[in-house]
C-alpha cells in the first residue's frame, strides 16, 4: 500500500505561523488607506471640474470626484472645504499650471511656488478625502522645456509625503508636434514627469470650416491612445477624458470650434473609450459647469446646463 504522507507536529506549527503572517499582511495593506490604485482599480473615479463648489448637482449624476482649488495664502483652510464634500466623495486639488503657453509666448511662471506647493501639500496630506494633486493642464515642454522636470519634483514630493496621487493632462497636439505625433505624450510620461495619472483630452466633436456640424471623429480617441502607450504612457496610467462641452454661443469674441455633442454622439464616445481604456483608474468630463466669462468663454455649454448629457453621464458613472 502506498504510504499517505503525516505531517509532524513541529511542520503543522510552522505552517500555522506563516498562514498567520500573510493574514497580518493583507489586513495591513488593507487598512493602511493607501492610494488608490492605478494598476488595477477596483473602481473608477468620475471627475467633475468646474462646478464652482456646487458639487450637490453634479454628486445626483453619479460624479465622485471635485476639483478643490488649492490656496497659497491659507493652505490648511482648504481641509474644511474638502470635508464638505458629500460622502464616499474625494478632492482633486487644484494646485497651479505649469508650463501651459500659447505657440509664440513666453513660458509663464508657476501658479504656485515650490515652497507654496508644499505648503499646500504638507496641509492636506493627512486628509483622506484627498485623492490627489492637479499639477498641470496640457503643459508644452517644446515651450517650457524645464516642465517636465519641475513636474517631476513636485511628484516625488507628493509621493514621499503622502498617500495621494499626481496627475496632469497632456495634450500632444498637431499643432505643437506637426509630423511627429507623440512629441509631448513622449516628454512628459510618467518615467520623466513621475506622475501617476495623465488625462488625454481628444475631444472628437467639432464645427467645419463653415461653421457647420461635422460628424464626430470617434476614430482619434483609439489613435491618441495608441500613440500614448507607443510614446511611454502606460495603458493603466491613462484618464479618459470626455467631451461633454460645446463652444456654441461665446462671448468672447472668438470663433467657436468644438461644437456640443448629441446624446447619442456622447453614448458612443463613451463606448469608444471603454474599447482602448476598459478599466480606468479615473475618468474626467470636461465640462460638468460652464466656464465663460466676457474675456474668457471656452465652454459655455457643459453638463450642468445640458441635462440629456447629464442623464448620459450619469448612467456611465453608476455602472463603474
Amino acid at each position: 500500500m502506498p504510504r499517505r504522507f503525516r505531517p509532524s507536529p513541529t511542520l503543522l506549527l510552522v505552517a500555522a505561523v506563516l498562514a498567520g503572517v500573510v493574514v497580518i499582511l493583507i489586513l495591513r495593506n488593507y487598512t493602511a488607506g493607501g492610494p488608490p490604485s492605478v494598476t488595477t482599480p477596483t473602481k473608477t473615479w468620475h471627475y467633475a471640474p468646474n462646478t464652482g463648489g456646487r458639487v450637490g448637482p453634479a454628486a445626483s449624476d453619479g460624479f465622485t470626484l471635485f476639483d478643490i482649488a488649492g490656496s497659497t495664502r491659507t493652505p490648511e483652510r482648504v481641509n474644511a472645504v474638502v470635508d464638505r464634500l458629500p460622502r464616499g466623495a474625494k478632492a482633486l486639488v487644484w494646485v497651479g499650471n505649469l508650463g501651459n503657453a500659447p505657440a509664440g509666448s513666453a513660458c509663464p511662471p508657476p501658479g504656485f511656488t515650490m515652497p507654496q506647493f508644499r505648503a499646500q501639500v504638507d496641509a492636506t496630506a493627512g486628509n483622506s478625502k484627498v485623492f490627489g494633486y492637479y499639477l498641470s493642464d496640457e503643459p508644452h515642454p517644446s515651450i517650457c522645456p524645464t516642465v517636465a522636470s519641475e513636474i517631476a519634483a513636485r511628484a516625488d514630493y507628493i509621493h514621499s509625503h503622502t498617500n495621494q496621487v499626481a496627475f496632469i493632462v497632456a495634450l500632444d497636439s498637431s499643432n505643437l508636434c506637426g509630423d511627429h505625433p507623440g512629441c509631448e505624450y513622449r516628454a512628459l510620461a510618467p518615467s520623466h514627469t513621475h506622475v501617476d495619472l495623465i488625462g488625454l483630452d481628444p475631444y472628437p466633436c467639432h464645427l467645419d470650416a463653415g461653421g457647420a456640424p461635422a460628424p464626430c471623429e470617434l476614430g482619434v480617441i483609439a489613435a491618441k491612445v495608441d500613440t500614448a502607450i507607443r510614446s511611454g504612457i502606460p495603458r493603466r496610467a491613462i484618464v479618459p477624458t470626455f467631451q461633454t462641452f460645446g463652444q456654441e454661443g461665446r462671448t468672447d469674441g472668438k470663433a467657436p470650434y468644438y461644437r456640443l455633442p448629441t446624446a447619442g454622439e456622447l453614448t458612443a464616445m463613451l463606448h469608444a473609450w471603454s474599447l482602448v481604456v476598459p478599466a480606468p483608474a479615473m475618468d474626467y468630463s470636461y465640462t460638468f459647469g460652464v466656464q465663460c466669462t466676457p474675456s474668457s468663454c471656452p465652454a459655455p455649454q457643459a453638463l450642468e446646463n445640458q441635462p440629456a448629457l447629464a442623464r448620459v453621464m450619469q448612467r456611465h458613472n453608476d455602472q463603474r
